[in-house]
């Protein structure tokens, strides 16, 4: 008899939770909007993307753009845009490749990839990141989920360096 009001009550106390946590990052996209950092306590990373904190704004992406989607609400998954048919990743069994817009979501959970932008909305592109992303086509790597994923290949088409 009890089961259903303890359900209940926990299904609303993470109603509210989650209300209480958009709210939050709501505050902290003003705050970054306006250049206001004097009350934000966290660290120097404000947002992370995700499908559950759209705050409507559309960016598109350029040649070289950093992009990602939410992998099963756990973690992320990035890679390099070229265009809308391209886009470079390394996959899970470690081979760089080139897939479209519609493969880099597909089988994941996000329902919308994600632009590294700055504080404007404008696309972050390093000179040189798209050209050492398509060098990197069909390339093998040791890919370990830790230490050796894509996030680490985005980083060496930032840096021209493979570093972990």
């Amino acid at each position: 008899m009890a089961l259903p009001l303890i359900a209940a009550g926990l299904a609303l106390g993470a109603a509210a939770l989650h209300e209480s946590t958009k709210n939050h990052y709501r505050n902290l996209e003003l705050n970054r909007k306006n250049d206001d950092y004097s009350n934000i306590y966290h660290s120097s990373i404000t947002k992370t993307p995700s499908d559950t904190y759209d705050n409507g704004q559309t960016v598109t992406p350029v040649f070289g753009s950093i992009v990602c989607c939410e992998v099963y609400n756990l973690v992320d998954h990035t890679g390099i845009w070229i265009d809308r048919d391209t886009i470079i990743e390394l996959s899970e069994n470690g081979l760089v490749k080139a897939i479209s817009y519609e493969r880099f979501l597909d089988d994941r959970s996000g329902n919308n990839m994600f632009v590294a932008c700055d504080k404007n909305h404008n696309p972050i592109v390093i000179e040189g990141v798209g050209e050492r992303a398509i060098s990197n086509v069909y390339t093998y790597r040791e890919y370990d989920v830790v230490n050796n994923n894509c996030h680490r290949f985005v980083h060496q088409c930032l840096t021209d360096s493979d570093k972990k």
